[in-house]
């Protein structure tokens, strides 16, 4: 039996050095002293690992401590301005926004630079209701939050009901499409109108932004109605219409749909900009089943000023309408009837209103015959 050949001798491979300790990169290698197939490591222990991950996201300390100091000297300001002492401004914050109240310890460290508002949706919701209450301008306390454009939100569950996650879950789609476009909203208008057969005949949006980073270019705008209305976005003036894209997964009632607004020019941080478009709908009113007798407006967060018409065809008024004011979260609604009769445009106009669903709901009288098939 011919002698066995040896074995070529194994080539180790070149001992690799921590980027963070300059200690050796232990290897995990085979029997064979082969190293194991997979990514080879670049830290030495976990504890170089994480501490190179911490180094990479934080801030420097000396920027950090200056948007701090900033950030209190506005807040110091705008609350010496208005006059009113902590435990006032708590009592109106959670008066008026319960959900994004801040509490006297809070609003002390604020102004004291002891600490500064969260980078997160929720904490820059929490400044802009505090804005509200002081009457300063829509953004002028949040762009000088510590840390810069608060971070796009986690993705909602997908198992929630309600029309607010349903908003959040369609916006974390579009963001994932379509990068970061963070804005924050000054004042909004709305006018919807209907036809003879008591279905939207068009709604003309007009909105004023105000842009949280640079390089803002687009904004996205989700719609309710019934996609069998085909819905179609036309005379826009400060922007242009994109593409569509609709919810993933539809729940109770319309479906909703983000139409993508291209701007006319691209914002700086902190720029405003007005813009307004057409919403119009065309269908057949015989193939489609009877629209709710309802309009309602979902608001995200706090705006200065809502503006909501609805207008109705002189042949086709309703017997019964109320305003309905619906809370946050869908957890009720609270109506009012203002019925005027003979008269075809209602409106509703609200300064500073509160994160919740506003609108309109009616009852159409049965003297007005439906139209037929014929």
């Amino acid at each position: 039996m011919p002698p066995t050949p040896p074995r070529p001798p194994v080539r180790l491979p070149t001992a690799r050095r921590c980027p963070l300790c300059g200690s050796p990169v232990p290897e995990l290698l085979s029997p064979t002293g082969r190293r194991r197939r997979g990514r080879p490591r670049v830290f030495c222990s976990e504890r170089c690992r994480l501490g190179d991950r911490r180094s990479r996201g934080a801030p420097d300390p000396y920027r950090r401590r200056e948007q701090v100091e900033v950030f209190a000297a506005a807040v110091r300001e705008a609350i010496a301005g208005h006059g009113l002492s902590l435990r006032e401004l708590e009592a109106r914050l959670v008066g008026d926004y319960p959900q994004l109240a801040s509490s006297v310890a809070t609003l002390s460290a604020w102004q004291t630079g002891t600490s500064s508002p969260p980078r997160t949706p929720n904490g820059r919701d929490r400044v802009l209701a505090l804005e509200r209450c002081l009457g300063v301008p829509a953004g002028d306390l949040a762009l000088l939050m510590p840390g810069g454009a608060a971070v796009p939100p986690p993705r909602p569950p997908a198992r929630a009901e309600g029309l607010a996650v349903r908003h959040a879950r369609l916006e974390h789609l579009v963001t994932s499409l379509a990068g970061s476009q963070q804005v924050l909203p000054v004042r909004l208008a709305k006018d919807v109108r209907l036809g003879v057969h008591r279905r939207p005949l068009s709604v003309r949006i007009s909105l004023r932004v105000r842009a949280v980073h640079d390089g803002v270019d687009r904004f996205w705008y989700v719609d309710s109605a019934d996609p069998r209305l085909h819905p179609t976005v036309a005379d826009a003036t400060g922007c242009r219409a994109g593409r569509s894209v609709a919810e993933a997964a539809p729940g109770p009632g319309p479906a909703l749909v983000a139409a993508e607004l291209l701007l006319d020019r691209r914002l700086a941080r902190g720029e405003h900009h007005d813009f307004s478009f057409l919403v119009r709908y065309d269908a057949d009113p015989v193939a489609l089943r009877p629209v709710e007798p309802a309009v309602r407006h979902q608001l995200d967060r706090p705006h200065e000023r809502l503006d909501l018409t609805v207008s109705f065809h002189r042949e086709s008024l309703p017997a019964e309408i109320r305003r309905v004011r619906w809370t946050h979260r869908d957890r009720g609604a609270v109506s009012r009837a203002v019925t005027v009769p003979g008269c075809p445009t209602y409106q509703l106009v609200v300064t500073d209103p509160v994160p919740g669903g506003y609108g309109w709901q009616w009852r159409w009288s049965p003297a007005v015959a439906r139209p037929s098939a014929a």
